[in-house]
């Protein structure tokens, strides 16, 4: 078999690691029956991925107990005969790190341990701290019980750790443990007490540590504690599935591992949180730092010039790194000692959104790891990150970013949802969710990097109507639970396998990328993740998007090894003509302002807009001097600059083919070279572009050949040869995937054609009959409600506005019509909330779960007279789960929303010759 050949059967049968992944929520311990027939059910969605998740509602003393791990068993089992595969989910209901409690029971010890601080003002000799609160609290008693023995936060075995006195001038800072003669320590908080007053003019700062003597959570900077979280949360995976590992069980995935984010009511400084503590960190602070600790510990806090701001990243390079070597390293270890690959996604400050502070703005990310996700993705073998409704973010593009940096490409997505709709209640979710927005979701992710999408989740039930309690009714846990939504089983497999698809034809793609956005971790440290840089960055990365120019997201830490050739900076094997900084204050070294002259000057446009480098994390603190030397040789910008500026940092330079779309066009493209005479480019138009979109499929001098694979049903036709550039069309939520060859001889395989593929054939068609009225609405007799009824449905709305406020499930939309002959007939549904899937005189026509909702009825389903239509239409379930709860302003619509038009055709189509 050719390459050629291979990569075709592929993309006619996508393998487990391209198709739609899922967490598999389960709420209490499922017998083998269901275990077999949901894995069953979701291979037959297309959904050939999965892990296990007992979510909140699951029993927390049952996690990991002899009935759940056979229970996994089972499950793995069923995977393995349908040739899926299988990823540990490596906690309970998320947030790697506690085992249900596993971890800690009987090693107090190990529970997580925070350092917080106080200030004491000169000529006080006590200071208290207290009112300590929890960012769980903030999702709920539910959430309370899980993350604490009896859902209270109760500290521990306080500990004074250092005491720092800053001198009068401000600029000196003393170690002075003597000062403290005694530590009180209680469940909510401490006092302390010194052995004299501050002097005069002076400032105390003591740092305490404690021990959250209730938290489930181990210390994530305890090697031991990780040790004991891996041996009580990994290994009896180890012990009931490891025949499968390697296998069928392919990776564990980590969850947004973190301690704790916790603040209190006298918190100062620049430090948003409590950090993570404990005294092997403390003494490898020590060591990096000696007698320049007290210092460094002060610069964490306090300070805006450059010397206090190099000493605070300094500090978050040494703790992230220490924190992601503790816990990920270890994690990885194991991972790979048992033939496993290691996945899993931190928490990320921009999921939903663009800007680096979209997300978690209470929370200082500082203390995870450091917000290093370059640093992070080190300690993976497969990317994966999160993303947050169905909205374009940088997420993907981010996680895209960080895999090519370690010689990866693609990512996995979490996909969730967690935003409601305009009057809808907070944490309650999507089930208004319809396949035409998961679609184009999921498309624009692939156009920006994902590789699969993991959805979240595919539950094992759907809840209970006693309440709507947020997280421990099933139902209200980040619904939707996307096999409980009544279009799921009709409609998903379609678009599961386009989904595939799309990922398998851009795999071995390189991306036409020419825009380099340098990650501003440094900046991060010195302001904060709500600094300046976390917007600028937001601003240019969704600019690029927006303007169709392709960018990645750059470490600073190849910024030194990069080279220059022809114009472009290349990081290895990826090469860009421009060189981003957004908002950019802090830099490792003058090398690294150095190299960004030498960039500049070899030819490589450099940008940068807001503010500029005045710190040097290492080395004396000439930044602000070294960037007016090198101003002269980069564009400094007061705002990101408009789609025709952002257009030119990409010039086409005649050499490859590429794609081109007008200015303002809503047609989003992915694409570059699979080899050096191959080039593939994905294009999709939004639901909302203009009838009549266009791309031009831009090709050198010589001769090519186009060929049009089709994601639908995996056939290729061959659109000819061609010579220069070649114009498409693209209808309104079409994907169009596009390859072009080098050379004069097609490919000789047999061109086909695809279900729902409209073109210009040459058939004659009547005009329009718009069909407004004879409508009846049939629900089927095993529905929730309105079981086995027939009502006469108007067309111009949905039902939810004509007596059926609460009905969400399969129903029929029926009408006759009469023909003279038997003949083909277009029917074609305006505006539609569901899936829907056509029958005429029953027989089945056709599904169509996204727009355009248009339908060909072959002339042979047809009869002369009388002949029925039946439209399954098949909503959201959001009007079921939601009635009586409160937590939407209204009902959400059902069913055909205008009516239908039909048309007949009076020609016969025109012969292809070609063929």
């Amino acid at each position: 078999m050719s390459s050629y050949e291979t990569a075709l059967e592929r993309f006619r049968k996508p393998d487990p690691w391209h198709s739609p992944a899922t967490y598999w929520f389960w709420h209490h311990l499922p017998d083998k029956d269901t275990i077999r027939a949901q894995v069953r059910q979701m291979h037959d969605a297309g959904i050939l991925s999965f892990q296990v998740q007992a979510r909140l509602s699951y029993p927390i003393a049952g996690y990991l107990d002899e009935d759940y791990l056979a229970a996994c068993r089972c499950a793995v089992e069923t995977a393995a005969e349908h040739g899926m595969i299988v990823g540990i989910y490596d906690d309970y209901n998320w947030q790697t790190g506690h085992a249900a409690g596993r971890a800690v029971n009987g090693h107090d010890e190990l529970r997580e341990r925070h350092l917080f601080w106080m200030r004491i003002a000169a000529g006080n000799s006590e200071g208290a701290l207290g009112k300590i609160r929890s960012a769980t609290e903030n999702l709920g008693p539910a959430a309370m019980a899980w993350h604490y023995e009896g859902g209270v936060v109760a500290w521990a075995d306080w500990r004074t750790e250092y005491v720092l006195v800053k001198a009068p001038t401000q600029s000196t800072v003393f170690e002075q443990p003597g000062l403290v003669d005694r530590t009180e320590g209680a469940a909510d908080g401490c006092r302390v007490h010194l052995a004299e007053p501050v002097p005069d003019e002076a400032e105390a700062i003591v740092f305490v540590s404690a021990r959250c003597a209730t938290s489930r959570l181990v210390n994530p900077v305890d090697p031991i504690a990780v040790d004991r979280f891996i041996e009580a949360g990994y290994q009896p995976f180890a012990d009931a599935l490891g025949e499968f590992f390697g296998s069928t069980v392919a990776y564990m995935f980590f969850d947004q591992p973190h301690a704790v984010y916790y603040d209190w009511e006298a918190r100062t400084g620049d430090l948003r949180s409590a950090m993570p503590f404990h005294a092997r960190l403390a003494s490898s602070i020590r060591e990096r730092w000696g007698e320049r600790t007290p210092d460094v510990l002060a610069a964490v806090l306090d300070g805006d010039d450059p010397e206090r701001l190099s000493l605070r990243a300094q500090f978050y390079e040494h703790f992230s790194g220490y924190a992601m070597e503790t816990f990920l390293g270890r994690l990885r270890a194991w991972s790979h000692a048992h033939g496993l690959r290691q996945s899993g996604h931190e928490v990320l400050g921009h999921v939903g959104g663009w800007r680096l502070d979209t997300s978690f703005t209470n929370w200082d990310l500082r203390v995870n790891f450091g917000l290093d996700h370059f640093g992070v993705d080190g300690y993976r073998d497969l990317t994966a990150v999160d993303a947050q409704d169905a909205l374009t973010q940088l997420s993907p593009v981010f996680g895209d970013s960080v895999a090519r940096r370690h010689g990866r490409s693609g990512t996995m997505v979490e996909q969730y949802f967690l935003t409601p709709p305009q009057g809808g209640a907070p944490w309650s979710g999507h089930w208004g969710l319809s396949l035409q927005e998961l679609r184009t979701t999921a498309i624009n992710h692939h156009m920006q990097g994902m590789r699969q999408m993991i959805f979240h989740g595919f539950y094992q039930t759907h809840g209970h109507d006693a309440d709507h309690a947020s997280l421990s009714n099933p139902r209200f846990d980040f619904p939707p639970g996307i096999n409980f939504e009544p279009w799921f089983a009709d409609h998903y497999p379609r678009f599961a396998l386009e989904s595939a698809r799309l990922s398998e034809f851009l795999e071995p793609v390189t991306p036409q990328a020419e825009v380099a956005v340098l990650y501003p971790l440094r900046t991060v440290w010195t302001a904060g993740q709500r600094g300046a840089q976390a917007s600028a960055t937001g601003e240019w990365t969704r600019a690029l998007t927006e303007a169709g120019v392709g960018f990645h997201l750059v470490d600073e830490r190849d910024l030194e090894a990069a080279t220059v050739a022809e114009g472009a900076v290349c990081f290895g094997e990826r090469r860009y003509r421009a060189l981003v900084l957004p908002a950019v204050t802090t830099l490792r070294s003058a090398a690294v302002l150095a190299q960004v002259r030498r960039i500049a000057e070899a030819g490589t446009r450099v940008l940068a807009s807001g503010t500029t480098p005045t710190v040097y994390q290492h080395g004396p603190q000439t930044a602000g001097a070294d960037w007016a030397e090198l101003a002269p040789a980069v564009e400094v910008l007061a705002a990101v600059p408009g789609t025709e500026a952002l257009r030119g940092l990409a010039p086409y330079d005649g050499s490859v083919p590429t794609l081109r779309t007008p200015d303002g066009s809503a047609v989003r493209w992915r694409g570059g070279p699979e080899s050096p005479d191959a080039f593939r480019f994905a294009c999709f138009a939004e639901p909302g572009a203009e009838a009549g979109a266009t791309v031009e499929l831009v090709l050198p001098e010589g001769t090519w050949q186009v060929e049009e694979w089709m994601a639908a049903d995996g056939t290729v036709r061959s659109l000819g040869s061609a010579e220069s550039t070649v114009v498409l069309h693209i209808e309104p939520n079409s994907l169009r995937l596009l390859r072009a060859r080098y050379g004069a001889e097609p490919w000789c395989g047999a061109p086909g054609t695809t279900e729902g593929y409209e073109h210009e054939d040459g058939a004659e068609w009547s005009r329009p009959q718009v069909l407004g009225s004879d409508w009846l609405l049939e629900i089927p007799d095993d529905a929730h409600e309105q079981a086995g009824t027939c009502r006469e449905i108007e067309v111009t709305c949905g039902w939810e506005r004509q007596g059926l406020p609460t009905f969400a499930g399969a129903a029929d939309y029926v009408r006759r019509i009469a023909l003279d002959a038997p003949t083909a007939v277009e029917l074609t549904l305006p505006a539609v909330a569901g899936g829907a899937s056509l029958s005429a005189n029953g027989t089945r026509v056709a599904e169509r779960a996204w727009s355009p909702y248009r339908f060909t009825i072959p002339a042979d389903h047809l009869r002369s007279g009388s002949n029925e239509l039946r439209i399954r239409l098949t909503p959201s379930a959001a009007n079921r789960y939601y009635a009586g709860t409160g937590l939407r302003a209204a009902p959400e619509p059902c069913g055909l929303l205008a009516p239908p038009v039909l048309r007949r055709q009076v020609s016969p189509p025109l012969l292809d010759t070609d063929h």
